[in-house]
């Protein structure tokens, strides 16, 4: 009989509910591992975007819809951190991480649609990562049966 087929048995970390199964509320499905690896990925890559804008404005492609390149660089940045600390709060099983994720990443795409004039093919292919996320986070949040 192989690991897998024997089943839980006393003491087996892998099978067994752990001590603290009461903070969390959902299931680490597929899809919010997705969504928290993106969140990550996202954020991080604002954050970057944000410092290549203080330090190095001619990447950029066009001018922004108003306002000022810098002015842009740190709404990334400070967007790129949030989204980190949304990640961060999703693998932990933080309930309010499911709506502050979700609101975040409206902020995101938003500020990515006024930022298609000055970086126009990243920013569209961030909005898209952003619908992705948004239905990993609106749809594929499954509550764990018998906790709460």
């Amino acid at each position: 009989m192989s690991y897998i087929e024997r089943g839980p048995v006393a003491g087996d970390p892998y099978y067994e509910a752990p001590a603290y199964a009461g903070d969390f509320d959902y299931e680490m499905s597929g899809w919010l591992t997705f969504a928290g690896l993106m969140f990550f990925l996202s954020g991080f890559w604002n954050a970057l975007e944000g410092l290549i804008g203080f330090f190095r404005s001619t990447f950029f492609a066009g001018t922004p819809v108003f306002g000022s390149l810098a002015a842009w660089s740190g709404v990334w940045i400070g967007i790129g951190v949030l989204e980190m600390g949304a990640a961060y709060a999703i693998f932990s099983g933080r309930q309010w991480a499911r709506w502050f994720g979700i609101v975040l990443v409206s902020a995101s795409t938003f500020v990515h649609m006024l930022a298609i004039p000055i970086y126009p093919w990243w920013s569209l292919f961030v909005i898209a990562i952003n619908i992705a996320i948004i239905y990993a986070l609106a749809v594929r949040w499954r509550p764990v049966a018998g906790i709460g």
